[in-house]
């Protein structure tokens, strides 16, 4: 089980570092927590030879364990993803699918499980001015760089991109640490007095 998203997009908060998606992407289906390696998808405006083609044979490769994850997709008219890629995913193995574009047939989709993060709803589809542009080339959601292979952690409250082990270590430490605050705060304990289970890690992470 990964560490929580939002413990990871704090401990890169305290290291002066982004990588947190959530936002601008917001929960299409909210699942419980996976990690997976990014399986890059550039798509660009205008007409292509292929059109969103490619993005259907990539759909038939082996995607065990891997997050889709598809910049520029707010370039199409419309949803890029819908029930017929979720299922298609899902039977290559997907772990989670990130669209920074729209999305339709919310309902099925989520009725289907996939953790899936977008920018927003859409009725109609991607319509003939978007394409295709690469697959597993270094991408941009937000600022926030993603390489195919990076590891991405989906919850119920985010995505985060992590690139560097030590984020992972350092994020279950600041969790088990919040939780210890929340569970004396349940026994009575003052805030002030069930913030020093934190500080510690926080002040060692602030590099004090």
């Amino acid at each position: 089980m990964p560490p929580p998203t939002n413990a990871i997009a704090d401990v890169l908060q305290l290291r002066g570092l982004t990588g947190w998606l959530s936002p601008p992407l917001v929960p299409i289906h909210r699942a419980p927590a996976v990690q997976g390696r990014a399986r890059t998808v550039c798509l660009a405006a205008g007409p292509g030879p292929d059109g969103l083609k490619p993005l259907h044979r990539l759909l038939d490769e082996d995607l065990g364990g891997r997050v889709i994850v598809i910049a520029g997709a707010e370039a199409a008219a419309g949803a890029v993803w819908g029930e017929i890629l979720t299922l298609a995913a899902l039977g290559r193995g997907a772990a989670g699918a990130v669209v920074e574009g729209g999305v339709r047939d919310v309902e099925a989709v989520r009725g289907l499980g996939l953790p899936l993060w977008a920018l927003y709803e859409a009725t109609a589809g991607p319509g003939p001015l978007v394409h295709m542009a690469s697959v597993g080339t270094p991408l941009e959601i937000a600022g926030v760089p993603v390489r195919d292979g990076d590891t991405i952690v989906m919850d119920r409250d985010g995505v985060a991109v992590v690139t560097d082990p030590e984020v992972l270590a350092d994020a279950y430490t600041y969790a088990e640490a919040e939780e210890k605050v929340v569970a004396a705060l349940r026994q009575g304990a003052t805030l002030a007095e069930a913030y020093r289970h934190k500080a510690d890690v926080v002040a060692r992470l602030c590099g004090n």
